[in-house]
């Protein structure tokens, strides 16, 4: 085997390769932002009390309406991509809110 069929053997496998790990990224990535919003949501709303004053209860109201639905969102966008992924499903029906 000469160099230059080496190389059209090796280039589409290291091609390969590092498109794969992209993806692995993007969904770590994705399911990342999914965590700190899903928990983000669920703190914020365990703190929400009745009892507060006025502007504190506003500020929590205010913070759960952007991370809320950014989290259920996010949830959605996982589980059209990565229905048949078990461990990732399991990660994201594990938050409730």
């Amino acid at each position: 085997m000469d160099i230059e069929m080496v190389k059209y053997i090796i280039y589409p496998i290291l091609l390969s390769l590092y498109f794969s790990v992209q993806a692995i990224n993007k969904k770590e990535s994705i399911l990342q932002d999914f965590i700190i919003n899903a928990e983000n949501c669920q703190h914020l709303a365990s703190e929400w009390n009745s009892t507060l004053p006025q502007v504190q209860q506003r500020d929590i109201e205010k913070e759960i309406d952007i991370v809320c639905p950014t989290a259920r969102q996010l949830r959605e966008v996982i589980k059209r991509r990565y229905q048949d992924d078990k461990k990732t499903m399991s990660i994201i029906e594990s938050y409730d809110f």
